[in-house]
């Protein structure tokens, strides 16, 4: 059935998602397994995992708003970040990024995996019908995320180099990994993902719109399932790992799993702010859910002028939007997108501080129109594009029947521009399609599909 569509925030229980332990990626702590004896301890360790994630060395900031996003060029950097912002990665400051998030994305797949030994070894512990199954599902779908993550990150691109063998795959807790290039790895995390998705498609409250337990922890009903590596977004992880393989075939395949998204996941765009935070969290596909400031106090930290005094690029003019673009309103008099995760929520009945936004409907729409015209479908590629244009309340940007592949291929590289500011996607994105980039001095950076963080040791 199809996904309703939710304009209500729910907010994570930080007092049941932080209890449990940190670990490192191979081994050196213990689960603790004894105490595994009901639900709500697997539901516990799941949560904890997810507020592993939202670390500042993780998505909280350096993944995202605060060290991927400059990447991208969108700000000019503060004092002591040029090296980063430019991509030069032997910047002990990039290196420090690097280490800490690359231990930190281990480290939770050693989570996951754990609970699915846990999950295999606990056969006895009684479940809500289907929660399980879900549950073991999303860990393994988990799993293949977070090794992609480390794929985009660590290694050249895969239409660059896919020969390349710099991240381990690692499914056990006792495992020291397999080596795998970057094709081989890709199309681990791709099966992987689809095996997941098939399950969840069975057990997904977002799905089946049926709740496990409304009463207790966050991610076992519908509405609550933004919050978790759902079926949607494992289908659109899915979706990005194919379109990372750069033929004709794979961005098909990712254009089937991107319309399914759009035709039946039910989501919808914000076309007014009225009734909604300026992130527009109604449409999360996949976010976590921020600490009490988040990204409010990390928003404020780089922009306010007395702080590190963060500005937006000169390759960023709002009068690239039209006047009713919502988008809009992420811009200040100070050229800063400030507003967009502002401090207090727009919600009613909410005072909330907004969610780390990790997959967005904006992303499906754009990926389809990509996927589309470069599988030999580019009247549908032009249709999906002209659909997120008229969303956004930009019908002025609707490209004509006519346009080209090149026309509708600028148009994209427009929008993700605007789209994911703050969110550490577009440079994801330039980096997979090896695009030279304009950095915000003016300067160019070539062969972004060659840029790696190091593995620091």
């Amino acid at each position: 059935m199809k996904k309703l569509i939710y304009t209500a925030l729910l907010l994570l229980a930080a007092t049941s998602c932080n209890k449990w332990f940190e670990v490192e990626p191979k081994g050196g702590g213990t689960s603790g397994s004894k105490v595994f004896d009901n639900e709500a301890s697997f539901r516990d360790y799941m949560n904890s995992i997810y507020a592993g994630l939202r670390t500042d060395d993780l998505y909280g900031s350096n993944l995202t708003l605060g060290g991927v996003e400059f990447l991208s060029q969108t700000f000019r950097p503060y004092a002591g970040a040029e090296g980063w912002t430019k991509m030069d990665f032997s910047d002990p400051a990039a290196r420090e990024i690097a280490a800490k998030a690359y231990t930190k994305l281990y480290a939770a797949i050693y989570q996951c995996n754990d609970i699915l030994e846990l999950f295999a070894a606990k056969g006895d512990v009684l479940f809500v019908a289907g929660s399980r199954e879900m549950m073991v599902a999303e860990a393994e779908a988990l799993r293949a995320f977070l090794h992609f993550e480390l794929l985009r990150l660590y290694s050249p691109a895969y239409a660059v180099d896919n020969t390349v063998s710099n991240i381990l795959w690692i499914d056990g807790t006792k495992s020291a990994g397999v080596q795998m290039t970057t094709a081989q790895l890709t199309d681990k995390v791709i099966s992987e993902l689809a095996a997941a998705a098939t399950q969840l498609s069975r057990y997904d409250p977002i799905v089946t719109g049926v709740s496990y337990d409304d009463t207790t922890l966050i991610g076992t009903e519908p509405a609550s399932r933004v919050w978790k590596l759902n079926y949607y977004a494992c289908r659109a992880a899915e979706a990005r790992a194919l379109m990372s393989k750069n033929s004709p075939e794979s961005y098909g395949e990712a254009y089937k799993l991107l319309d399914k998204i759009i035709t039946e996941g039910g989501y919808g765009f914000v076309r007014t702010v009225s009734g909604t935070d300026y992130s527009f969290s109604a449409e999360y596909i996949f976010a976590l859910p921020s600490s009490d400031k988040g990204f409010c106090a990390l928003s404020e930290e780089l922009f306010d002028p007395a702080k590190k005094g963060v500005t937006l690029s000169a390759q960023l003019d709002v009068n690239d939007l039209n006047a009713d673009d919502r988008r809009r309103n992420w811009f200040d008099s100070d050229n800063t997108m400030r507003t967009k995760f502002a401090p207090t929520s727009k919600l009613d009945k909410w005072n909330t501080v907004p969610g780390i936004p990790v997959i967005k409907i904006g992303e499906v729409y754009l990926m389809a129109a990509e996927a589309a015209a470069k599988s030999n479908q580019l009247a549908t590629g032009i249709l999906r594009f002209n659909d997120f244009a008229e969303a956004r309340n930009s019908e002025s940007l609707k490209l004509p029947e006519t346009a080209t592949a090149a026309q509708l291929e600028t148009a994209v590289d427009l929008q993700y521009r605007y789209e994911f500011m703050g969110e550490g996607v577009r440079f994801h994105y330039c980096k997979r399609l090896n695009q030279t980039v304009t950095a915000y001095d003016g300067s160019q950076i070539a062969e972004v599909g060659k840029k790696s963080l190091p593995i620091v040791k």
